[in-house]
């Protein structure tokens, strides 16, 4: 089977920044990536953390965009999930890194297929 990895940076700048979160939310949500960067700023301000921590972007996936977690337990890679889940966007958290498959195709700056997953979100 074919590498479901795709080369896609959804940076509006098209740099390659240390910016996964706000790459993966806004690809898998729709949201523009200013929008994503906003409501982390927000949800950081609220919750008295980092933008970029996870606390942060779980509760703006979890408390503020409704998306229920699915644990995984680092059972499954993220070529796994993305087969598993092809006809959805879906939010993919590995070791220090979030990612997303989007109708199967993993979409993403480096190629994380290999990468064992924590938890992810369906959107």
């Amino acid at each position: 089977m074919p590498k479901r990895y795709k080369y896609y940076n959804h940076n509006p700048d098209n740099l390659r920044l240390k910016d996964c979160v706000c790459r993966a939310i806004s690809t898998a949500t729709g949201l523009c990536y200013e929008a994503v960067n906003n409501l982390l700023e927000l949800t950081a301000k609220e919750y008295h953390c980092d933008k970029l921590c996870v606390c942060c972007y779980s509760n703006l996936l979890e408390d503020i965009l409704c998306y229920t977690r699915q644990e995984c337990g680092f059972r499954k890679t993220v070529e796994e999930i993305a087969e598993e889940y092809p006809r959805n966007n879906v939010i993919i958290r590995v070791a220090e890194h979030l990612t997303t498959s989007v109708y199967g195709n993993i979409l993403d700056i480096w190629d994380c297929s290999d990468e064992l997953v924590d938890c992810f979100w369906i959107v």
